[in-house]
């Protein structure tokens, strides 16, 4: 499975061009096509590899790209104004990889919520499913599931080791 935390923003698509499935995409980075392995573009919530069969440059950071199984304009317009990504591994250089934080650097931190207040502290990370969670302690000795989206964590706060969050609500009570 691919995670988010694997991935680094690449550009964006255009939209297609011609008939037979290629599509223009903005390129942000010092991309060879040739050393990728795939692009890799969000699909309801899930990162979704997809196999270049041909990259060309079209101009300066613009490239018109085809993908295997992509026959079509109308199978290429699926694609316009979605932004893609590529992995870290295949990034040119290290200098493109982002710095931040991966869940498993967490293990220890409490979690704050809005709402909810104090929740627990972090034991494990949960990658079992689409879904990573962090798996959360809490004073009674409940495990409590919350899940990794950065939508729902407000702040970090490394020296406290606090993380603050703003869950919806009902998803602390689902655990319980």
């Amino acid at each position: 499975m691919i995670l988010e935390r694997d991935l680094i923003e690449a550009g964006k698509f255009n939209k297609p061009h011609g008939i037979k499935g290629e599509i223009s995409a903005t390129v942000d980075l010092d991309i060879d096509f040739d050393d990728l392995k795939c692009i890799v573009i969000p699909v309801d919530g899930i990162f979704v590899p997809f196999f270049i069969e041909s990259a060309r440059p079209k101009n300066g950071d613009t490239f018109l790209i085809k993908f295997d199984g992509v026959d079509s304009e109308v199978k290429a317009q699926y694609f316009t104004n979605r932004h893609f990504y590529i992995l870290k591994t295949d990034a040119p250089n290290e200098e493109n990889a982002e710095d931040g934080f991966y869940a498993e650097d967490l293990l220890g931190y409490k979690i704050i919520d809005d709402n909810a207040g104090y929740i627990g502290v972090i034991t494990d990370i949960n990658d079992a499913t689409q879904n990573v969670l962090f798996v959360v302690s809490s004073d009674d000795g409940k495990e409590v599931f919350i899940p990794v989206v950065d939508e729902f964590i407000t702040s970090v706060d490394t020296e406290s080791k606090i993380i603050e969050t703003a869950l919806p609500s009902g998803v602390v009570e689902l655990n319980k």
